[in-house]
């Protein structure tokens, strides 16, 4: 049966329970009533549950997960005219709580909330008040892929932060050509979705990980056009002028790997961290060399989170250039559908070659 309840995460315990809905009231002026159809499971979710700190709306006992999303609109209230009833669009996560001076993905703690993240309650939630700002449409033909835009649209935002970085430095038409030569490290969602963003471009892209080169992971990232890489032995270069990276998209959050990677990137190089632990622990690691190599070779090491609209823009426009491409391709990034309470099980656990749980809620 699909899931018809909202899945939450409660302070002090690291596993997910399912609650009742909370009913929301008609639209008001403005607004849009949502049906969630489609819920991606992700690794903040899961960092979320093991840190036993869900920070929760005020008032409320418990957060509601859900942040990757495809919703149906269901009713439209008065003065809400950019999406009609039956449009089908994906939901942006971080809305700001003040009129912002900055974009919405700069702004700093406390000043926005991310729905099923921070302060307000997630799309595990059958239905849901929202604003047509913050609601993409899609087209019906990308319904069954939709649910990946907002986890490409974070890696369209590295992508796009490096570009204009790189050309902010050296110039508007770096990068060009040649285009960069980029490693991806990681093979959970962000980093697949890090591959597309970059080969999308039409940049050269090697993935690290650690499968085995004939696992369906590593397969995959093959028929996406990187070079796949499964030994920390193969990110170092003899000669990192020819053989190393010119932007390397860092998506494990593991110190190590992150150290070991920016070894392998070129003079005037970018370095972008998609991620981190949620709870950082010490550990011991000769950062001079990371140091070092930055002074030299005029390193950029760049931290991003969240994604901008003009972010969501491209996730979505390169989800319809690879669904024309690859369609098949860019579907088995989808590794599992889920229904009803089986979905509790993802939250608590990756299984060993998956890659994007999603949780039906038809």
């Amino acid at each position: 049966m699909p899931l018809s309840h909202p899945i939450a995460a409660f302070p002090g315990s690291p596993q997910p329970r399912i609650v009742a809905p909370i009913d929301p009231p008609p639209p008001g002026h403005g607004e849009v009533l949502c049906r969630t159809l489609q819920l991606g499971v992700c690794g903040t979710d899961r960092e979320i549950l093991h840190s036993l700190r869900p920070v929760c709306p005020p008032g409320e006992e418990f957060l509601v997960l859900g942040h990757e999303c495809l919703a149906v609109v269901e009713e439209v209230g008065e003065g809400a005219s950019a999406v009609r009833p039956g449009d089908l669009v994906v939901p942006v996560v971080r809305r700001p709580r003040t009129e912002a001076k900055h974009r919405v993905d700069m702004l700093e703690f406390g000043q926005y909330t991310e729905r099923g993240i921070f302060f307000e309650h997630g799309f595990s939630l059958p239905l849901w008040l929202d604003r047509p700002e913050f609601l993409y449409r899609v087209e019906p033909r990308l319904s069954d892929v939709a649910v990946l835009a907002e986890p490409l649209a974070v890696s369209e935002k590295a992508v796009n932060e490096a570009f204009a970085v790189q050309r902010g430095r050296l110039g508007t038409q770096a990068w060009t050509d040649p285009p960069p030569r980029v490693l991806v490290t990681g093979m959970g969602p962000i980093g697949f979705t890090a591959v597309l963003a970059a080969a999308i471009r039409g940049c050269p892209v090697a993935m690290f990980g650690r499968d085995a080169h004939d696992t369906f992971r590593a397969k995959l990232a093959q028929r996406f056009g990187a070079k796949y890489l499964s030994d920390a032995a193969t990110l170092k270069c003899e000669n990192v002028e020819r053989d190393g990276y010119d932007l390397v998209l860092e998506c494990t959050g593991s110190d190590e790997v992150m150290l070991a990677a920016a070894a392998a990137l070129a003079s005037r190089g970018v370095m972008v961290w998609l991620g981190s632990s949620r709870v950082p622990a010490p550990s011991t690691h000769n950062v001079a060399r990371l140091m070092r190599d930055g002074v030299i070779r005029n390193h950029v090491h760049l931290g991003t989170v969240n994604a901008a609209p003009r972010d969501f823009v491209d996730a979505l426009a390169h989800l319809a250039a690879w669904h024309e491409r690859q369609g098949d391709d860019l579907a088995a990034l989808i590794t599992n559908r889920v229904y009803g309470e089986e979905a509790l099980w993802h939250y608590e656990h990756r299984q060993p070659q998956g890659i994007k749980t999603v949780v039906m809620y038809e």
